[in-house]
């Protein structure tokens, strides 16, 4: 199994910026763990999700299968489709309102 919080995404835009002859070249290095981390708490607190279900959330935004959050929080699979019922269903609930 791949370590999921180890994912980087590398972005390098072209700048030309004034008073410089040549072209610069920005380089932005994102920790996608932690960037998902971050859109994830804020998501269970819009949400207002259980602490279970905050966790299971928040692997299954780390790109986690069903199968790899049940097998890393020791619960079934039916278990952790149970919780992301009840997730979509809050966030459908607050989109909607």
């Amino acid at each position: 199994m791949v370590d999921k919080s180890n994912v980087f995404r590398i972005k390098v835009r072209l700048l030309h910026i004034d008073g410089f002859e040549v072209p610069c070249l920005l380089v932005t290095i994102e920790n996608q763990y932690e960037s998902l981390k971050s859109l994830a708490i804020t998501e269970v607190k819009k949400f207002d999700l259980t602490p279970r279900e905050a966790e299971i959330w928040f692997l299954y935004r780390n790109n986690y299968s069903y199968k790899e959050i049940a097998t890393k929080l020791y619960i079934t699979i039916n278990t952790v489709k149970k919780h992301m019922k009840n997730i979509h269903t809050k966030r459908q609930a607050y989109l909607v309102a």
